[in-house]
């Protein structure tokens, strides 16, 4: 028998000859593709009977029999096995069974016996099951003893009779093409499949640069390629995608509109498109977000994975291709009027060389993102242990969730079902309170120090042992210490002191294992793979605490949830009150950081608080330093007597002005409102000068009511959250959406919604709606945007605050009144 090295891409399983088989997908070494092939492993699940039942439930299994479609199902063969449950010992049964379809139909059938305690682990994917119990990690060294085979496949295919993990040795080099489609479009980039033709698709790698089309034109470009149909061009998709061979193909919101529209137009011209290495034509599995899956080629929309893992953090008002290629890669999309290709299509064919730079540069782009963020995508799927395709496309709560059902098995445990309906609903009506937060004194400070906890939720969960199997343990009851609950909680809730709970274990390892690694980054120059474990083990970490409280969690613990922030309120209290006791101006602190200001002390002494408040914190939760900013300014709350709460600017020792919670990072603000606010904080923060700031607001509102403000900077960009027809109140951005729907447009949530408020009242009846002066900047003229509305309802909320801290109002911003007391505030 021969022995295989591989690193596993993707896999699936298909019944042959009455006996599922697993279908490794994989890439060798020397950079050829295969498919390992697994008949050995046998579907299962785990079945827990009550006490002193156990004899009776094996026999009873072993006599069952039910049938479908006029076959015999029954269980193959059953084995006992000491494992832990929640905390507790049991002794449960693994019932085998012939095919994955036979679980659900077995285990309806014992979960109504009354000798049974508990049914579990039957929702677990026949694959993922595969890939947890036999320690399989995707993308890294794994070898397969056997011999090679003929199949059928488009790859080699390898009869496996073991198969095992080698080393930790991962592939990082990955093959991948990029890919776009530009499609007739009358109406604009309209989902019209059954209407509108492809036009062109673009494709690109390291070694393929091709635009194909089916209207001839002249062009010294060498990548456009001629074809004589639309049926001829997807069919040269199809050739050049199986020529090439990659391991992955990769769009920017592929999975909503590129890959279902090819879909779409290759059944309705009879053309193949067989993509998958087992020769399958590409699927589209539909749902609130549509998943197109290759077979063997991994699928990657990057648009998820950038909108799940970075959309919240990136500065872009929009999660379009240009706005984040603009910020992540510095350079945008190929500048022509998309809007009119249909045109130049019909009528002049011979100006289509634009519009083919433009659809190259969407795949150059793609491509870029793709490499960009792959070493972050390929650390997750290292440390969760699924494939790239789900990696890409699962939520928080699942990444965590997957991490606990690979590692269940180094514990021995039996994990957790899902909740069913009823479980989900009354999780979901109970709540109970999150972070604690000191709200700031208004007003401009000098010599601000920051510390922060690191992981605090992370750090508590490890430190006081919280999980659903250790809490009110039977063992410390008293002698564990409560968590400090609220006074108006009845309830007493603590976590057992003896034996260390699976999920703080884990949460442990990863915390320890964060921190290895940035030590090794220390001394480590651009590293991005390292970079990226470090932030994966990060972000899976804190994951965790939301994970606990997640309704549809196998792990949910109402009690954990609660008891972590009741810790981590007891906590930032505590390390509060030392730094009042030792003369620190405490400013401000939200749930896992605190703002000081030096008043007399030095950074030596805020340093040494640091250091002795961590000799007292318990386990791995640590105080951590932030950083030290010469000046910063908070701001007023709605209720003028109170501090806003994450509404902040601080200025760095490098000169940078940190923005948290004002409008200027606000994604429905216009550009007008962002560049006063960003230019205010500015000249206060770094010249000190008041009255400055005043002048320059006042000349904006000037230039506002004289038209000379130009309107790309009174556009407002909103982001779509969820579909048109799911809003029930119609705001401005919704209605816009709304009439673009209705002439054919592409608009889906995250589309972004670009419009002007305008003066324009010819709609209107007896009463003014904002959202009927909405209208799409292609619709109106320069001046036509309503100088009121973007100075009363964008400029002046962005910087009123500001002001306020200073001691004016809005109509000091607004009229020409003595300035005297704003200078005299500095």
């Amino acid at each position: 028998m021969e022995k295989l090295l591989f690193y596993p891409l993707d896999i699936t399983y298909k019944i042959e000859n009455n006996i599922p088989v697993i279908h490794i997908f994989s890439k060798l070494p020397d950079g050829r593709h295969v498919c390992i092939l697994d008949d050995s492993f046998k579907p299962y699940f785990w079945i827990i009977p009550k006490y002193e039942m156990l004899n009776e439930v094996k026999i009873k299994l072993l006599k069952l029999e039910a049938s479908k479609d006029n076959q015999i199902i029954k269980v193959s063969n059953i084995e006992t096995y000491d494992k832990n449950f929640l905390g507790n010992t049991v002794v449960a049964l693994k019932v085998f069974v012939n095919l994955p379809s036979d679980v659900p139909i077995i285990k309806d059938i014992v979960k109504k016996w009354d000798i049974i305690g508990s049914v579990n682990e039957y929702d677990i994917l026949f694959v993922r099951r595969y890939l947890i119990d036999k320690k399989i990690i995707p993308l890294s060294l794994t070898e397969a003893t056997g011999e090679f085979i003929p199949h059928g496949l488009r790859v080699q295919a390898f009869k496996a009779a073991e198969v095992k993990p080698s080393t930790e040795d991962s592939i990082n080099e990955l093959k991948v093409i990029s890919y776009d489609i530009e499609t007739y479009n009358p109406m604009g980039k309209a989902i019209l499949p059954e209407k509108h033709p492809i036009v062109m698709i673009s494709l690109y790698s390291e070694e393929l640069k091709k635009v194909i089309t089916w209207k001839r034109f002249k062009t010294d470009l060498d990548y456009i390629e001629f074809v004589n149909s639309e049926a001829e061009l997807i069919n040269r998709f199809v050739q050049l995608i199986k020529f090439h061979n990659p391991d992955i193909i990769v769009g920017y919101y592929s999975d909503g509109f590129d890959l279902p529209y090819i879909k779409s137009r290759a059944e309705l011209l009879k053309v193949k498109l067989d993509l998958g290495w087992d020769n399958s034509e590409v699927e589209i599995e539909k749902g609130m977000t549509n998943k197109a899956q290759i077979t063997g080629i991994t699928h990657i929309d990057i648009f998820r994975y950038i909108s799940k893992i970075l959309g919240k953090t990136l500065e872009a008002e929009s999660l379009t291709l240009n706005k984040v290629a603009l910020e992540l890669l510095g350079e945008g999309k190929y500048e022509t009027n998309i809007q009119d290709l249909a045109k130049v299509w019909d009528k002049n064919p011979e100006d289509l060389e634009v519009f083919c730079k433009y659809n190259i540069q969407d795949s150059i782009l793609t491509f870029r993102l793709m490499q960009k963020m792959l070493p972050n995508i390929s650390e997750m799927v290292k440390i969760v242990g699924l494939p790239l395709y789900d990696i890409n496309r699962i939520g928080y709560s699942q990444l965590v969730e997957w991490y606990l059902l690979r590692r269940s098995t180094e514990f021995n445990e039996i994990n957790p079902n899902k909740p069913d309906y009823s479980q989900v609903d009354f999780r979901r009506q109970r709540t109970f309170a999150g972070g604690f937060v000191y709200e700031p004194e208004p007003g401009l400070y000098s010599d601000i120090v920051v510390f922060d906890f690191r992981s605090l939720y992370p750090s508590i969960i490890s430190s006081h042992n919280i999980s659903p199997s250790t809490v009110n343990c039977d063992c410390c009851e008293h002698i564990a210490q409560p968590t400090p609950l609220e006074k108006n909680t009845t309830n007493t809730t603590w976590f057992c002191q003896k034996k260390k709970g699976f999920i703080p274990s884990v949460i442990e390892e990863i915390i320890t294992r964060r921190s290895r690694i940035k030590d090794i980054m220390i001394n480590t120059e651009n590293n991005p793979f390292l970079e990226a474990r470090s932030n994966s083990l990060k972000l899976l970490a804190n994951s965790f605490y939301g994970y606990l409280g997640f309704p549809y969690a196998r792990w949910y613990s109402l009690e954990a949830a609660e008891s972590v922030t009741a810790w981590g309120r007891f906590y930032i209290k505590k390390v509060i009150s030392r730094a009042s006791q030792l003369g620190f101006k405490v400013i401000y602190s939200d749930t896992d950081s605190i703002f000081l200001t030096l008043e007399g002390h030095t950074k030596k002494d805020a340093m040494n608080f640091c250091e002795t408040t961590n000799i007292e914190l318990p386990g791995v939760m640590e105080l951590e330093y932030e950083g030290y900013y010469p000046c910063g300014i908070f701001v007023f709350a709605k209720i003028r007597e109170l501090g806003a709460k994450k509404r902040y600017a601080l200025l760095s020792e490098k000169g940078l002005i940190k923005i948290r919670g004002f409008e200027a990072i606000r994604k429905n603000s216009s550009i007008i409102a962002k560049e006063v606010q960003e230019n205010v904080l500015a000249i206060i923060l770094k010249e000190k000068n008041p009255v400055k700031a005043l002048e320059y607001v006042k000349g904006v509102i000037k230039q506002l009511k004289t038209k000379k403000i130009p309107l790309e900077k009174v556009i407002i960009n909103t982001q779509l959250q969820k579909k048109v027809e799911s809003y029930e109140s119609i705001s401005p951005h919704v209605a816009v959406a709304q009439r673009m729907k209705s002439l054919g447009l592409d608009i889906h949530p995250g589309s972004n919604i670009r419009f002007v408020i305008t003066e324009d009242r010819s709609s209107f009846n007896s009463k003014e709606r904002l959202r009927d002066k909405a209208k799409l900047p292609d619709e109106i003229n320069d001046t036509d945007y309503d100088s009121d509305y973007y100075v009363k309802n964008q400029v002046i909320p962005s910087i009123e605050r500001i002001f306020n801290v200073l001691g004016f109002t809005k109509d000091d911003l607004l009229d020409n009144k003595e300035q005297s007391k704003l200078a005299s505030f500095f």
